[in-house]
């Protein structure tokens, strides 16, 4: 392809989202009207009588805003097998999510709601890729088959295999092919990434469902490229690599030459700052789903890439695909008006406890910028009225379609004591200690000690030098989250808290301390605040320090 006409196609893309969103405002209408037609004689159905509803008010009228553990029980009847429970469109799978209060859920996936996602949340990314040529390289990898049925998927999963299927994924595409995606049975899935990137020169995109998937990539480049590079240049891969004999065989299929090792390792040699730019010379943009609250994560990232652009994406939840960013460098979210039947109840951070009780859901239209609401959605795979939990800042509109910012997610914030500490609070007072104090944070995590009285934070810091003093630390932090959060500061005054107490941990130890705590989710992504720490997990780790 051309580059003239893979700018014409770009313009294409981009003009046929921004017709959807220009509106926005009838695909919103059109979407209730299809999901109650479609959607009538199922059980859910017939007990608010979808038959009978007519407009948007009757349908906000009639059936009732819930959450999941409103939809628990009808879940658990689609888990058990049972068909038109919640939807009449077949289902996909089943994604299975930790959950923000540590319960596990299942949320149902439509094929139809695959199809109305179609490969929408690809289009800037596609057009990078058509324009520059070369080769992408996806971060991310799938431990299912293409055509692989099981019980419990990540949305991800079900998405590249509905994308396989429909033939808007073509492995000729990405570097290392579709060996390289989807790797069953893989569980040093890095090794593969690595050795794969490595020995293609010519990866213009660098891909990952979740930014942070690129730092934990970079981070394992940096401390195995020696390693990495002696098993190319040998033509072997030791037994004590924990993949498939297929997998050894298709790494050591991929041409490398000696050249190109050679340069691998001068330009590794002199540093990791812009390493991604330095080792593929046509790399035009890196793509990856993030949040303010993984800024320090980001802006690590950032430190690998150099000059590259960071685009973030898509707002995205296993429930939906929700939004698409609309340039580079900018965490915004378009909402997709093809998804979903959109609501939004405006949500004020005093209204945390009760829920913004009495509050009325705005459409797409009605919404202000600055302003902050909860997202609620009657979605193509069964989920009516549904309080995503997600809250979002309106920063304006591109057409009649929302365009938003992901705020925080709603309980997840620590409440020991009546201080209700957010997530945006304590990223707040990290960003402090590093300002004020040099601590030069890599990540974090913070959550309740409550085994003591008065109890106190746990906070747990990943240094590359964890030589600081953490009491010390502890006392910065202490100040820091005075400083955030006014309650917290008049309830440590009271007596009612303790002070903050800190664990300092290097790369390795951090990470098996967030999984020993349960703090990490789909494609590792990590948990940066939970309601408490496991006891006798925080005193090993003390006593050890």
């Amino acid at each position: 392809m051309t580059t003239e006409l893979a700018r014409e196609e770009a313009r294409s893309a981009e003009a046929e989202i921004r017709g959807k969103m220009s509106a926005a405002d009838r695909w919103n209408e059109k979407n209730l009207k299809t999901l109650l037609e479609d959607n009538k004689d199922t059980e859910f159905g017939k007990k608010y009588d979808f038959a009978s509803i007519r407009t948007q008010e009757e349908y906000r009228e009639r059936v009732p805003l819930s959450g999941y553990e409103e939809f628990r029980p009808w879940i658990e009847r689609m888990v058990a097998g049972e068909e038109m429970v919640l939807t009449a469109y077949p289902l996909a799978g089943l994604c299975l999510t930790s959950g923000t209060e540590g319960r596990s859920k299942y949320i149902p996936v439509s094929r139809r709601a695959l199809e109305r996602y179609s490969d929408q949340i690809e289009w800037y990314k596609n057009s990078a890729y058509r324009q520059a040529g070369g080769k992408r390289f996806l971060v991310s990898g799938f431990r299912v088959g293409l055509w692989e049925e099981k019980k419990e998927y990540l949305l991800s999963e079900l998405y590249y295999q509905s994308l396989f299927r429909s033939g808007s994924l073509s492995f000729a595409e990405y570097a290392g092919g579709k060996e390289a995606l989807f790797v069953p049975g893989c569980r040093d899935m890095l090794y593969v990434k690595a050795w794969t990137a490595l020995a293609e020169e010519n990866i213009t995109v660098i891909e990952s469902i979740f930014l942070y998937e690129q730092l934990l990539f970079f981070r394992y480049l940096q401390k195995n490229w020696r390693e990495l590079l002696e098993h190319m240049a040998a033509g072997r891969i030791p037994e004590s690599v924990e993949i498939t004999e297929e997998q050894k065989r298709h790494l050591l299929s991929l041409p490398v030459r000696e050249e190109r090792l050679a340069h691998i390792a001068e330009e590794c040699g002199k540093g990791f700052d812009g390493i991604a730019q330095r080792l593929w010379k046509g790399l035009v943009l890196s793509s990856g789903i993030s949040a303010a609250s993984f800024a320090l994560e980001d802006r690590e990232v950032h430190g690998y890439l150099g000059r590259i652009p960071l685009y973030y994406f898509a707002y995205v939840a296993s429930e939906c695909h929700m939004g698409v960013a609309m340039r580079a460098e900018d965490c915004r979210y378009a909402m997709l008006p093809g998804s979903a039947f959109y609501e939004y109840l405006p949500w004020k951070p005093e209204e945390e406890e009760n829920g913004s009780l009495g509050a009325q859901t705005l459409l797409p239209g009605q919404v202000k910028p600055g302003e902050l609401y909860e997202v609620v959605l009657t979605n193509f795979s069964g989920l009516y009225r549904y309080r995503l939990g997600d809250v979002v800042r309106v920063t304006g509109f591109v057409g009649e379609s929302p365009e938003v910012e992901f705020v925080l997610r709603k309980n997840q914030l620590l409440n020991v004591a009546g201080e209700k500490l957010s997530i945006l609070q304590a990223e707040g007072a990290v960003r402090m200690l590093e300002r004020e104090h040099g601590l030069p944070i890599r990540r974090y995590c913070i959550a309740e000690l409550a085994w003591d009285f008065p109890a106190s934070y746990g906070a747990v810091f990943e240094l590359e030098r964890p030589d600081a003093d953490p009491k010390q630390v502890g006392r910065w932090l202490d100040e820091a989250l005075g400083r955030q959060n006014l309650d917290y500061r008049d309830i440590r005054q009271l007596g009612f808290l303790a002070e903050p107490r800190v664990l300092l941990l290097d790369e390795e130890s951090y990470a098996a301390f967030l999984s020993g705590a349960g703090m990490t989710g789909g494609h590792g992504k990590p948990k940066h605040m939970t309601g408490a720490f496991p006891e006798e997990l925080w005193k090993k780790e003390e006593r050890q320090r």
